[in-house]
Parts: structure tokens; C-alpha cells; sequence
């Protein structure tokens, strides 16, 4: 799979913005609510997302950043914005529709590290919701990229390596939506091997 991202000059006009369709439920299931991603690069400063799935009662029941909101409705980014580095991880943010925001860093699902523990502060969600639809918007700066990576210079034709997700582990219906196919017997979005390709326009 491959996603161009779109570079822009300012905050972005999302409705131009190339939608990601999270529709790949790997392990089955009914409930399969409509989800889709943004996701664009704002030249000199970071890059931003835009995530959000059609849901009427999204379960929210935690409040507070880095509790296990995948537990919950959820929403989650993984994205390795370095992938070319030899040994780089991946970041990934999860929320839900309390805007709770799970932060991590790590090369496998096993050892991941929260962003503050890094001593990183973790990006501010921007949340929405109506009475059918929520998501919520994401500024990744540089400033963060630089210190997980090393490294915060991007240009046209790099390519990051990531996935998108919708899940609910502890919800009346549990669902794992991924943008990519993930071919494992047991739901895990921790699979890097299933990333797919995120280009720079």
C-alpha cells in the first residue's frame, strides 16, 4: 500500500487532503465502522493528521493520557518517520473520543517506551464530535521527530513506513480495522512488516 502525502504551506484545507481508508478487518467481525485518515506535510514545522469513523456511542471510559484507551473506541496512528535509519522504531498515537492520548516509542510491541518518559511532551489533540461521527487532529512537530530520530529533514520523495487504525478491544463489539492487510492469526497492530509506504509529494 502507498499513500502520496501532501506537502503544505500553512495550517491545511482538509477537504483537499487524500483520504485513507481504514477498511481492512483482518480478523473478521460485523462491526465495521466507516473510518478514515489524512495526512499531510507542513514544510518547516511537522506533520499533521486528521483521523475519524463514523460512531454513534463511541465507549470512552478512560480521561487521562497513556491509559489503555485501545480498550476503548479508538483511533491510532503507527509511523516510523526515519525507516531508512538502521534500528529506527516507530511512534504511535492512540485516542479516543475523550481525547485521551496513549504515546509510545519503540521497535516492536514489546518494548515500548512513552513518549515522557523520553522526556518528550506529547502533541495536542485537537478533538471533534458530533452525533454520528468523531475524530480528532494531530500536529507531530519536528522538534519531536528530531529527538526520537536524530533526524527531522524530509523532502519530496522520502518515504515514512506507517499504518492506520480502528479498534476497540473492550467495546460491545471489538474490531480491528487496519488501512493495511495484516496477516497474523491473532489481532496485533504492532507488526511493522505490514507498514505500508507514505510517500512525500
Amino acid at each position: 500500500m502507498t499513500y502520496v502525502i501532501q506537502q503544505v504551506d500553512d495550517i491545511p484545507n482538509w477537504e483537499t487532503i487524500e483520504p485513507i481508508s481504514i477498511s481492512e478487518y483482518n480478523w473478521g467481525g460485523d462491526y465495521r465502522p466507516n473510518a478514515l485518515a489524512k495526512f499531510c506535510y507542513r514544510k518547516g514545522h511537522g506533520f499533521l493528521l486528521q483521523i475519524s469513523c463514523e460512531e454513534k456511542n463511541p465507549k470512552a471510559v478512560y480521561f487521562h493520557d497513556n491509559e489503555p484507551v485501545y480498550k476503548d473506541s479508538c483511533l491510532e496512528i503507527f509511523m516510523n518517520f526515519k525507516p531508512q535509519v538502521d534500528g529506527s522504531g516507530y511512534i504511535n498515537f492512540e485516542c479516543n473520543a475523550n481525547g485521551a492520548l496513549l504515546c509510545e516509542y519503540g521497535k516492536t510491541g514489546r518494548d515500548r517506551i512513552y513518549l515522557k518518559d523520553l522526556g518528550f511532551s506529547q502533541p495536542n489533540v485537537k478533538l471533534f464530535k458530533n452525533a454520528d461521527r468523531w475524530g480528532y487532529e494531530l500536529f507531530i512537530p519536528f522538534s519531536l521527530i528530531q529527538g526520537i530520530y536524530g533526524d527531522s529533514c524530509f523532502q519530496s520523495g522520502d518515504i515514512l513506513k506507517g499504518n492506520f487504525f480502528k479498534c476497540g478491544d473492550d467495546t460491545q463489539f471489538p474490531h480491528y480495522g487496519s488501512w493495511t492487510k495484516i496477516k497474523n492469526p491473532t489481532p496485533s497492530f504492532h507488526l511493522s512488516a505490514y507498514f505500508g509506504d507514505l510517500v512525500i509529494d
